[in-house]
This record gives structure tokens, sequence and C-alpha cells, in this order.
């Protein structure tokens, strides 16, 4: 991967990070029967650095991320700096800005996904562990800053895995609607030797695979959770709110159950007809595909699920919404646009939606980590000036009765 091509990557992702910066909500307006409790918090100082987002916890430390600048820190639970390393350029293990979240193996070690690098693995004080080849080059990024969950450590037949996920090149899919018959949406890599395996075709009854259309590649990333007491698999793609049950005891996940889920203000694409889109444009912004309705995290708590998306108008309303949202529109009706596309976390059980939202503190990137049936998130920053402190806070899922 030459260098212009990072630095544009680079400009891109810095890009998409200022674009969605807004005032962090706490749905304060909303009656819901679930609210996120704060019990702890832990403030880290004196830190310099670009993009500093909290990544992971175990029972003795905690780790961020420059993710400006490709560098891990490690703090123990008191907030103290224990280890900081980078790596970035040429230097074995490299990893971009734009890698996944990280997350921890059994041992403590840090787990990095980076589709333009491969998968990473380090211990603390950052000695390469593992250094794996990227299983097919990407070309698609995150848009959004968040700290959600994008892999997972899974344990199978004995073994560690990362399960994840890739982009696909959106010139690949114009191949035709056979691209989704023959597509495996899932990556497991052993953390031992580096080899990856596809999984989990779509199912049948995805619209995905039913339409004969295209679909922008963002649509189709999955948000998935493994339990792996009862070998079970939970899947949801970004811009189709059906929750995928899977037993995943054998080889290949079977599917054993789909719900349909009613998630309010959201709205999925219909498909493009191959034959109107032209060479290698299949992604939202060359579709003219503006604020698409989009499922961010599926988190298990305890017995309930936790689904994060963003609402997005119907395709009548696109050219409404843009409007909304340019330059000249009125302040009052930018701020009305802002709360129909609000971040919103529903409440799922037993393949139902029991709550549309959840009452929460404010959260910085409108985002959170669950480790542990633990709610984890950062402090909103200070506005007026550069932070050089960071506060998270955990917490615990409530219902209210």
């Amino acid at each position: 991967m030459n260098m212009n091509f990072n630095k544009i990557i680079a400009v891109l992702f810095l890009f998409a990070f200022s674009c969605s910066q807004k005032e962090d909500s706490d749905y304060s307006t909303e009656k819901y029967p679930f609210q996120i409790i704060p019990t702890d918090s832990i403030t880290v100082d004196n830190i310099l650095a670009a993009l500093f987002l909290f990544q992971n916890v175990n029972k003795e430390h905690i780790f961020f991320r420059d993710a400006g600048a490709s560098k891990i820190f490690v703090f123990d639970r008191s907030g103290n700096l224990v280890n900081d390393w980078t790596k970035s350029g040429d230097v074995p293990g490299a990893f971009s800005m734009i890698a996944d979240n990280l997350v921890l193996t059994s041992k403590g070690d840090i787990v990095v996904s980076d589709n333009l690098n491969g998968v990473k693995v380090f211990s603390l004080d950052g000695t390469l562990l593992l250094d794996g080849k990227p299983f097919q080059y990407q070309t698609g990024i995150y848009g959004d800053v968040k700290l959600f969950r994008k892999s997972q450590v899974i344990r199978k037949s004995g073994h560690d895995y990362l399960l994840h996920h890739l982009d696909l090149m959106d010139e690949v899919q114009t191949i035709g609607e056979s691209f989704y018959k023959r597509r495996k949406n899932l990556l497991l890599t052993s953390l031992s030797t580096g080899e990856s395996s596809q999984h989990l075709y779509f199912p049948t009854e995805s619209k995905f695979y039913q339409s004969g259309k295209a679909f922008p590649f963002e649509d189709f990333r999955p948000a998935f959770y493994f339990e792996e007491e009862e070998s079970k698999l939970y899947l949801i793609f970004q811009n189709e709110p059906v929750l995928y049950e899977y037993d995943w005891s054998g080889y290949e996940p079977k599917l054993t159950n789909h719900n349909r889920l009613d998630l309010e203000g959201f709205h999925e694409h219909e498909g493009w007809d191959y034959n109107q889109i032209p060479y290698g444009k299949l992604n939202t912004e060359n579709l003219d595909s503006h604020y698409s309705s989009k499922i961010y995290s599926l988190e298990k708590v305890g017995d309930y699920f936790l689904i994060n998306y963003k609402p997005g108008p119907p395709k009548s309303d696109v050219e409404k919404w843009k409007h909304a949202f340019s330059k000249d529109a009125p302040k009052n009706l930018k701020e009305e646009y802002l709360q129909k596309a609000e971040p919103r976390t529903v409440v799922v059980k037993d393949g139902e939606i029991i709550s549309q939202g959840i009452h929460h503190p404010k959260m910085h990137y409108d985002s959170y980590g669950v480790i542990d049936d633990e709610i984890w998130w950062m402090k909103p920053l200070n506005k007026d000036k550069e932070d050089e402190s960071y506060t998270i806070y955990k917490g615990k899922l409530k219902e209210i009765m």
C-alpha cells in the first residue's frame, strides 16, 4: 500500500470524524423502561492525542488508542499509565488509523483487526506476537467514529479465534446478483497461526439474497455476538433490521431463527438495478443515498440484546434531509432533523423489542462498549479547549420499575 493512498485514507477518516461530531444526547424527553446507571468512573491525565478513544478493559488494565497516530495506551485500573507504544509506518505489526476497535484475548493480549494490514496480536508492552496479512485488500472504511465492538475473540474447539468480517471492494459487486449467492460474510482468524476461513452465506430469507438487486457494500456490514456457552451466533446486517440466530456448534453456522425488528425511523434500501449503476460505484455516497439508516452495534447484556442504530429518511424524503443539513438551512430546521437522525439503542428480548430506547448519561461519540455485562463510555469532551484529561464511566443496565 503506497504512502499516497495512506494519506488519502487519513484525510477521509479525520473528515468523517469531524462530520460526526454533534451534541451528545441522553434521550431525556422520552419515557423508556430501561436506563444505564453509572457505577464508577476513572480519569486519565496528561494525554496528548489527536483522536483519543477508549477501547477495552479487563480486571487489571484499561486500554485506549490514539487512532490518529496508531498508538496504544495501557493504564492500570487507577488511571496510571503502564505502557504506551506506536505501530505505524514500516515497522513490523503496523496498523492503520482505520483499524477496528481493539479486543483482548483471555490472556490479556491486544488484538487489532485492520482491513488494510491484517490481524495483529501484541503483548501489553507492544511486543508483536502475531503479524497477520490481509485476507483480501479492501477499499471500504467506516465513516463514523464509534466505540462499538466490530470484532470478537471467541473460543472454538479449544482454540482462540478472531471473529470479524470483510468490507468488500465495491467494483467486485458489479459481477451481478450471483455475488450474493456465493458471498460468505464472516472471517474466523486463528490467533495462533493467523490463518483465516470464511463463513456464513446470506440467509435465503435476506433481501440481499432474494431481491436480485445491487446494494452499497455498507448495507451488509454485519454486527454480531457469539455466545460461547451455547454456541449461538446472533447477527444483524447494517441496513436490514432482521435479527438472525444460528447454531454454531459445527464448522458452519446453521440458521435456527430470525425476527424482523420494527425500529422507529429505520428505512431500508430497496436495491438498485445493476444496469443503472456505473462501474465501481456501489457505495452510499456514489449512489446518492445520503443519511442512510444504519445498525451500528449488537451486544448482549444479561438476558437482553442492545441494538444501536441511526434512523434515516425514506427515499421520498432524502432531498428534505439534504436541505435540512445544508449550510443555508435555518438553525431550527437543522435541529429538528438532527433529532430525527439521533442514534438510539433498543432493548430486545426473545426476538422482540421491549423498549424503543434507553435513558442514559451523555456519551462521547454517542456510543459505548459492553464488557462482561458492564457498559463503558467516555465523558463528552470540553468544547471550549483541548482536553488532556479523559474520563470513562462504567454502568449497569437497569429496568425502571
